[in-house]
């Protein structure tokens, strides 16, 4: 398996036999979600935890960076939201449960259905997801990737340390969306790490300030886009925004599925559910310029955050869409050590607080002052052709190819950085958050 040359050329045929020599395992039927149609010759071949859609940010991204290429196979480990997906010219759903590693080559192989891949970019949440990108590396002899967009590993316990580190020791490149993951990620393991962040469709970021009139700096209102992960990053946020006479407008295309309240409950808490799916980009660009600044929900990174690793190690990816599409200044809710908080101060485009009515209040009449969000939104400008996605995905390619980044574009954006993560990472399992 190790032949680079050979493995390539090898038909789907001969690997079947070597793994059926190995496993025994009978032939089975496609997954009602597979999509085995198309039989490509050397695809890209994408390894994502769930269906490639603009539910959820790596879905996003993912279809931002790769979606006009028509020889991607793409490849999951679990379906929520019942297969759809319209990423990829070909796609599996292929999970394993308990079983050997060879039966996992031996299911990867059957479910590519006489596809060959070239490469493998992992973006992994679950095992399976780390399993499948091994296993295709190895069955075709290929380089492999992997994007590190949340963590699973360092402070929650989705992907052993033994799977991690061998997912990390055969990947020839070594992303991750934030400073904070590369560096728990090099510190733990000691394999270097770079950094991509989230990019932006280049069609989008405008190219000269966008400065709103006094009037609508001063209305005291302004927008959320997205998910917000942490129930209790909404409770905190409900119980800020209760009776400071300001008003949120919430889009999301998540459609809001966990909500723990009713929407007439949040609305009388001022905040305001808007149908985001009916939103295409430029109806949510458009929102987003005339906004007088962006909340983002964030952790508290304490015992009570049920989404710590989130808050602290992972960069949203709706921060740069913000500041590149609309330049709307970003006022970051919760710890100012969240990645997202760190992100917005090193850049001088929002502020941080804490869920505390005062403080949110003290907060909004700052970054709504004239000077203040004019500052952000140079600032902002300054930033927003850097997240540009145009040659985002040749940058990748090229980088995995040479086995390191091929420039410095996106390292230069943010310096190294080395957040104390020692305490955190080196804490048994059971006492992490």
């Amino acid at each position: 398996m190790k032949q680079l040359s050979e493995s390539t050329r090898r038909t789907n045929d001969e690997l079947a036999q070597r793994i059926l020599a190995l496993t025994g395992a009978p032939s089975r039927d496609a997954s009602p979600h597979e999509h085995p149609a198309a039989v490509l010759k050397d695809a890209d071949a994408i390894v994502s935890h769930i269906e490639v859609n603009d539910h959820h940010g790596v879905g996003v991204l993912l279809a931002r960076m790769f979606g006009q290429y028509d020889n991607i196979v793409s490849i999951r480990s679990k379906d929520f939201y019942e297969g759809r997906q319209a990423f990829g010219t070909a796609h599996a759903c292929i999970s394993h449960g308990n079983a050997s590693r060879d039966a996992v080559f031996w299911k990867v192989l059957e479910a590519l259905h006489g596809s060959t891949v070239k490469r493998v970019l992992c973006v992994p949440y679950f095992p399976d997801d780390a399993l499948n990108a091994i296993a295709l590396k190895e069955l075709f002899g290929v380089p492999l990737c992997t994007f590190l967009m949340d963590d699973q590993n360092l402070m929650a316990d989705g992907i052993p340390d033994s799977l991690m580190r061998e997912l990390l020791a055969k990947s020839a490149l070594r992303l991750a969306i934030s400073p904070e993951l590369y560096a728990g990620y090099e510190l733990k393991y000691g394999y270097k790490m770079s950094f991509m962040p989230p990019l932006v469709s280049n069609r989008f970021i405008l190219p000269r300030v966008n400065q709103l009139p006094n009037a609508a700096l001063q209305s005291k209102s302004a927008i959320i886009i997205g998910n917000i992960w942490g129930q209790r990053w909404l409770e905190l946020l409900r119980r800020t925004v209760s009776d400071s006479g300001i008003t949120l407008r919430w889009y999301n295309n998540g459609e809001f599925p966990s909500l723990s309240c009713t929407k007439e409950t949040l609305a009388d808490d001022g905040i305001l559910l808007q149908d985001g799916s009916r939103d295409p980009d430029e109806r949510m660009v458009e929102l987003l310029r005339q906004a007088p600044f962006v909340v983002v929900p964030s952790g508290v990174l304490d015992d009570t955050d049920d989404r710590r690793f989130i808050a602290q190690l992972s960069l949203p990816s709706r921060i740069p869409y913000i500041l590149a599409t609309s330049q709307a200044p970003i006022l970051v809710m919760g710890n100012p050590e969240t990645a997202a908080a760190r992100f917005v101060i090193a850049g001088g485009i929002g502020m941080v607080a804490p869920y505390d009515r005062r403080a949110f209040q003290d907060a909004v009449e700052r970054i709504s002052r004239p000077d203040v969000n004019l500052e952000m939104r140079r600032a902002a400008l300054l930033l927003a052709s850097r997240f540009a996605d145009v040659g985002g995905a040749e940058w990748l390619w090229q980088s995995l190819a040479k086995g390191e980044p091929v420039d410095s574009r996106y390292e230069e954006m943010m310096p190294r950085q080395h957040p104390d993560l020692r305490g955190l990472i080196a804490r048994p399992a059971e006492q992490r958050p």
